[in-house]
């Protein structure tokens, strides 16, 4: 997928009619109950798409996106949502005001880097900065990762030990897990598999 597509009206409606389909609304809804059992307060989305997580976080809480076709068709159901490039950005999160938020969740975004680590560590700088708490990173297992020509870097334990991630710009990673089924492998059998990180910032010295 290029970066065209992202932003083209093609894509946004395609995404917003696979959001409305009945069978991958039940489906979906298992994967965000997930990822809601981490979130504190109100929350970033970054990354929102068709705005299924945002509709159901807390109040306050807030999504950007690159498409604006569903920037517009978001704001239209009352939602807040704001345009946003954060790779032209470069992960600064301008658009956000400090001391407002508790919670950012970046799913399925990291992985579409070269350099995921260096991706990562200016969002938990940028995060810091704003008084961020809580980081939740979503990405996919193997097979997930091998679905898509668009991914760049693959992330798993290793990668995140290997890049020293579990301590970064004032944030400990607090947990590691795998969903669904918090085994490692099978992710190499089951494409929808994925990883959660949660990184909590700490405390100041």
């Amino acid at each position: 997928m290029t970066a065209e597509v992202e932003f083209d009206e093609g894509y946004a409606a395609e995404q917003l009619r696979r959001a409305q389909h009945p069978l991958r609304r039940v489906i979906k809804r298992f994967y965000l109950d997930n990822i809601l059992r981490e979130v504190q307060g109100p929350t970033v989305d970054l990354g929102c798409g068709a705005g299924q997580l945002l509709r159901r976080l807390p109040a306050g809480s807030i999504g950007l996106e690159v498409n604006p076709h569903l920037v517009r068709q978001l704001k239209g159901e009352g939602l807040d949502v704001a345009l946003y490039d954060a790779a032209a950005d470069d992960f600064g999160l301008q658009p956000l005001q400090p001391a407002r938020y508790r919670t950012l969740v970046m799913a399925h975004v990291l992985e579409h880097f070269a350099d995921a680590a260096a991706v990562l560590r200016k969002l938990l700088r940028s995060c810091r900065r704003l008084g961020i708490a809580r980081v939740v990173i979503i990405v996919p297992g193997a097979k997930g990762y091998r679905s898509d020509d668009t991914h760049k870097t693959f992330v798993d334990r290793r990668y995140v030990a290997d890049n020293r991630l579990e301590r970064s710009e004032g944030y400990t990673l607090a947990k590691s897990r795998y969903f669904p089924g918090d085994t490692e492998r099978i992710g190499g059998m089951f494409t929808f598999h994925e990883m959660v990180l949660v990184f909590d910032a700490e405390a100041p010295r």
